[in-house]
């Protein structure tokens, strides 16, 4: 048993649930803590990569625990150790031992001290169980855990508008890649069983899966790709990027600036043996690269903040690590990595002492540049890339207008649907499709497909007109229930499920329904009335409230603190293979049921309190 390597993934997770007991008084206790398990991160490294070295560069694969297992079924971590684990590590002990040094001057006697460096160590803990993951399970746990700390640190100023409103745009994004990857892993899961463990791919087998399945190979190359440039902010996802700037500048160094940005350059660099041999998957990443470089560079030359000139500026430079892995330079993509890291870190560290500088010098010593590096290019197409540079190539409005805002009008339009009528029918429904496959299974019913069609559509339905509902909460809530449940009927209609596999997917999501519900009826009966329509700001009121129904949000998007997060991996990977239209509608249903439910825990505790003895900040211009 690797001692060093299960210590090395259990310590950020230690010194997490340290701070939570500590009061926000105690910022030398906290920091303390966080500087401790920082810094240890870095000598088991050390200690990690010489043993590496002995075993003549070998990886090193450690087995931690197995949650859940049936005869076609397991799920379980692993520990894997490599040079690239290794690097990946080492400098993020670091930046992380520097952040929170840090940190202590900088959130000095801020009232959410303690929630900080809570939020800051979830992170590395995620950052800590994605680097040194042995299958993909393991790897998506960490993946989830960085997603969601990233949120809750992006919305870290929640009495403000503009945080909270960047905050769902960023995560929607993230849940994007996260969609990405599920597909990915649910490809190669059917044409390579023995995907999951990294320590068994190798270049033998890929090439022969390769030549055996070639468009599957391509397509789940692909969508690695797809999630590798959302989370890295490449073209054409870019512009959640400097929305995620509303977060504490130190937040911002250690995820925008040097760790959480490289995920996508670590998962290309983890998932290499299955799309190597892909060369229409290269080619799309060299493009994505490429087009980024360019495109991010002009945009940063043409900011007007100083932090989001840097990421700008480093989400070009990871356009260019994109080119070095379809390449084949993983060395120098690594090494690009570590030095674009720390020099990031530094610029937004720095950030408004710099920006103090330069005004004084711009305003005392201001010289206006008589040459430019476009001047060989005509006027009006200089005129129309500074206009589209300053616009961001309008890639925000594209996003919002032809994906956010369509999907939006499809659940308004369904509104009709919310009369007591029509939610007869459906909790009816509900009730004999539950009887059926839970209390009585008849097999004669999972021969008919379209069954799981209706079911899976009736669940899209479901959680859009939640996410689009302004006037009830309670029945937005209902609602999401009701579509988790669908969900997972649409994919039991023709899978032989046991009782306890169904019961440990819906015990999760029905106990996460109790609690969320509970707290919104609290509150709701407390304030008289809990709209959809506006930010309440109920978090400064009743806390206790917020931070129930924020853990049963977690536990009914499926977060790794109940068994509806292996629940969903059970019924992701029982999906048939050519059941691709099935796939389409969960892969939506999951994207949207996290949107959902987080716009409700922002709607009700977040924002400018609607009580005006609050002093909290107005909306943003």
């Amino acid at each position: 048993m690797n001692i060093p390597m299960i210590v090395l993934m259990i310590l950020p997770l230690l010194g997490f649930s340290m701070t939570l007991m500590c009061n926000n008084t105690q910022e030398k206790v906290i920091s303390t803590i966080a500087s401790i398990v920082s810094f240890s991160v870095m000598p088991l490294n050390v200690f990690l990569l010489f043993q590496y070295y002995l075993h003549d560069f070998t990886a090193l694969h450690q087995p931690l625990l197995t949650l859940y297992k049936t005869e076609g079924y397991s799920y379980s971590l692993m520990a894997y150790y490599d040079w690239i684990s290794g690097i990946f590590s080492l400098v993020g002990g670091f930046l992380f031992w520097l952040i929170s040094r840090y940190s202590k001057s900088y959130m000095h006697r801020e009232h959410g001290f303690k929630r900080f460096y809570n939020h800051f160590l979830l992170f590395f803990a995620g950052l800590n169980v994605l680097f040194l993951a042995g299958n993909f399970e393991t790897l998506y746990l960490g993946w989830e855990i960085i997603g969601i700390s990233s949120f809750l640190l992006i919305t870290f100023y929640r009495e403000r508008y503009l945080p909270i409103k960047n905050g769902l745009k960023v995560i929607s994004f993230y849940r994007l890649g996260d969609v990405a990857l599920i597909t990915a892993i649910w490809l190669f899961h059917h044409v390579n069983p023995h995907h999951l463990e990294f320590q068994l791919l190798n270049t033998t087998s890929m090439q022969n899966l390769f030549t055996q399945h070639g468009t599957v190979v391509f397509l789940g190359s692909f969508f690695f790709v797809i999630a590798a440039g959302v989370k890295s902010a490449q073209f054409p996802f870019s512009t959640w990027l400097p929305r995620a700037m509303e977060g504490p500048t130190v937040s911002s160094a250690i995820f925008y600036g040097s760790m959480s940005i490289h995920l996508g350059v670590f998962l290309l660099l983890r998932t290499f043996p299955l799309w190597q041999f892909s060369m229409e998957a290269r080619i799309i990443m060299g493009v994505m690269g490429i087009c980024t470089a360019l495109i991010s560079n002009m945009i940063s030359k043409v900011q007007s903040t100083g932090k989001s000139q840097i990421v700008y500026a480093s989400s070009a430079q990871l356009g260019i690590m994109f080119i070095e892995i379809a390449l084949g330079f993983h060395a120098f993509a690594v090494f690009h990595f570590v030095s674009n890291a720390l020099f990031r870190t530094y610029q937004l560290l720095t950030s408004p002492s710099m920006m103090n500088y330069w005004v004084k010098k711009q305003l005392y010593e201001y010289e206006p540049k008589r040459t430019h590096r476009l001047n060989f290019l005509p006027l009006t197409l200089r005129n129309t890339l500074y206009t589209l540079a300053i616009n961001e190539f309008f890639l925000d409005r594209l996003w919002y207008v032809y994906q956010w805002k369509l999907f939006k009008r499809i659940g308004k339009s369904l509104h009709f649907l919310r009369n007591g009528l029509a939610e007869t029918i459906i909790l009816i429904g509900l009730i004999i499709a539950i009887g059926i496959y839970v209390m009585n299974p008849i097999e004669i019913i999972r021969y008919l497909g379209a069954i799981s069609w209706i079911y899976g559509v009736i669940a899209l339905i479901l959680v859009l007109i939640a996410w689009t509902e302004r006037i009830s909460v309670l029945r937005s809530w209902v609602y999401i229930l009701c579509a988790q449940v669908f969900f997972m009927l649409s994919i039991s209609q023709e899978h032989a499920f046991n009782a306890d596999q169904i019961v440990l997917y819906l015990s999760g999501t029905i106990f996460s329904f109790c609690m969320g519900f509970w707290s919104l009826y609290t509150v709701q009966s407390k304030e008289n009335s809990i709209s959809l329509h506006e930010f309440h700001g109920h978090i400064y009121e009743h806390p206790r409230y917020a931070l129930t129904f924020l853990i049963s949000a977690l536990m009914m998007i499926g977060f790794p603190i109940s068994p509806t997060f292996i629940g969903l991996d059970l019924l992701f990977s029982d999906i048939e293979f050519t059941h691709t239209f099935l796939l389409f509608i969960s892969a939506l249903t999951f994207l949207l049921v996290e949107l959902a439910v987080l716009r409700i825990y922002a709607r009700i505790f977040l924002g400018r309190h609607v009580k005006t003895y609050h002093e909290v900040a107005f909306r943003s211009t």
